[in-house]
């Protein structure tokens, strides 16, 4: 058996992601996908390395890997993501995995468990001080319950109950990520509900079994990931994103003044007001029944309705909010933003003295920078539209809202296979769950009769092959 890695069980991105440096940057700024030297392909077969002078690429001599590629702007060479689209603290943590591992038996949980360690079966590893390499875990930063050996592996290869033992990989980040939905869609992270959902839907290359993966994926999953260009935010931290807050809070505002998002005038001869339609009925409705109105649609179908009446041409600041909460759920840093926004004006008022303001205006603002919550009333709207900017252009971002919605989906999932298994054990030929008893994590003979267990390298949505239709003579 040759070369392999093991992807991420939540985002199925390879563990071993690496990094090509520029010139500008030491040589701690690039690593391989094992070690700081080894990339995977030829960086002197590579089309930047012939085609230098446009690509800005150079390849420096290495004692122990012949070559070391130095990115340019124009760099072709798949081994590594080019460190001029993607910085270090961008991909920080991205190839120092944790493992979810089954607990000895005979062991109780220790002090640094979790609540939903301590519920299950398994616990997580702390991350590794180094990248795997192929069938070994790396380094772990400390050791668990005396386990700092096992069978990395993203589907069952071999029996959870081998002497080896079983290690599924996860990045830290996307974790984090998991136990946020975990926690918001039902009330608690299941740490033994998702290993029940390996042990049946595990797949090597989605994670789980026709999990709906961007299709690019498939390309880069190769023996080696391939570093495709413009794929950089697959290897990107999805929690740790430096200049999120910063990039808020030049839009974390509350003009224009009053309640609506929209600047509103004074009608005047030159500029009248717009007749009002007497056929829109949204035009005789209250404010409070177009609001609710408002706050029972998402964002699209606003638009929709603006376009349709002219009632909802203004458009309250909370609603955007609340849209930010609905459809944006994985930004969730509200309160850190409201509490740099008070640090900043703080921070510019603190050599002021109201007392000495002739203006009372000024005076309050430079009293209300000192007591917190200077901003009131935003404009939720400015950071709505904002964050979906951020989505488009900030590699950081832009994985987040993908892993979120994949972690929603496997919430999803393991919700549906715990109350499916209870269910199973009413029926009078179940196992019958005692009261403090878990569901199972490892199938049954009954389960995979039914065909109800569907664990391999593939699964039908990864392995696409194009079928021919054979025509009857």
């Amino acid at each position: 058996m040759g070369y392999s890695e093991n992807c991420c069980q939540i985002c199925a991105v390879s563990i071993n992601v690496a990094r090509v440096r520029t010139k500008h940057e030491p040589e701690s700024a690039g690593w391989g996908y094992s070690s700081p030297e080894y990339y995977s392909g030829d960086p002197m077969s590579s089309r930047c390395t012939t085609f230098k002078e446009q690509s800005g690429c150079e390849n420096i001599a290495h004692e122990q890997a012949e070559w070391i590629h130095i990115a340019g702007r124009g760099c072709t060479f798949d081994g590594g993501y080019n460190g001029l689209k993607i910085g270090v603290e961008e991909m920080k943590g991205m190839n120092r995995p944790r493992y979810i591992v089954k607990r000895p038996e005979d062991q109780e949980p220790d002090e640094e468990s979790t609540d939903y360690e301590k519920e299950s079966d398994f616990f997580l590893t702390s991350q590794t001080t180094c990248p795997p390499d192929d069938f070994e875990p790396g380094d772990l930063e400390h050791v668990r319950y005396g386990i700092d050996n096992f069978f990395p592996q993203n589907y069952c290869v071999v029996d959870m109950d081998d002497d080896m033992g079983v290690g599924v990989p996860v990045h830290d980040a996307c974790w984090m990520i998991f136990e946020r939905v975990c926690k918001m869609r039902l009330g608690k992270v299941d740490l033994q509900g998702f290993m029940a959902l390996w042990a049946r839907q595990a797949c090597g290359n989605c994670g789980f079994q026709n999990m709906k993966q961007e299709q690019i994926i498939f390309e880069c999953r190769q023996q080696f990931w391939k570093h495709v260009a413009g794929t950089e935010y697959l290897g990107a931290n999805p929690v740790e994103i430096p200049g999120l807050l910063f990039g808020l809070s030049e839009h974390y505002g509350d003009y224009p003044r009053g309640d609506g998002v929209f600047m509103t005038r004074t009608p005047s001869p030159d500029n009248p007001t717009v007749p009002q339609n007497p056929t829109d009925p949204f035009s005789r409705l209250p404010a409070e029944l177009k609001n609710m109105i408002l706050y029972d649609l998402p964002s699209k179908d606003i638009t929709s309705l603006r376009l349709a009446s002219r009632s909802f041409r203004q458009l309250p600041k909370q609603l955007f909010h609340k849209l930010i909460q609905d459809e944006l759920p994985w930004f969730w840093e509200l309160d850190e933003l409201k509490q740099m926004d008070d640090d900043w004006w703080r921070e510019w008022f603190k050599d002021d003295d109201p007392e000495k303001v002739n203006n009372e205006q000024d005076a309050e603002s430079i009293r209300r920078s000192g007591r917190g919550n200077f901003t009131k009333n935003v404009n939720w709207l400015s950071v709505y539209k904002q964050l979906c900017i951020l989505r488009m252009g900030v590699v950081g971002v832009r994985n987040r809202a993908r892993v979120w919605y994949l972690a929603e989906e496997i919430v999803k999932r393991v919700d549906e296979l715990r109350r499916s298994l209870k269910e199973r054990s009413a029926e009078p030929a179940g196992h019958d769950l005692g009261e403090d008893e878990d569901i199972p994590v490892q199938p049954t003979e009954e389960e995979d009769q039914a065909g109800l267990v569907k664990n391999g390298l593939y699964c039908p949505r990864c392995k696409i092959c194009q079928i021919e239709r054979q025509d009857s003579k």
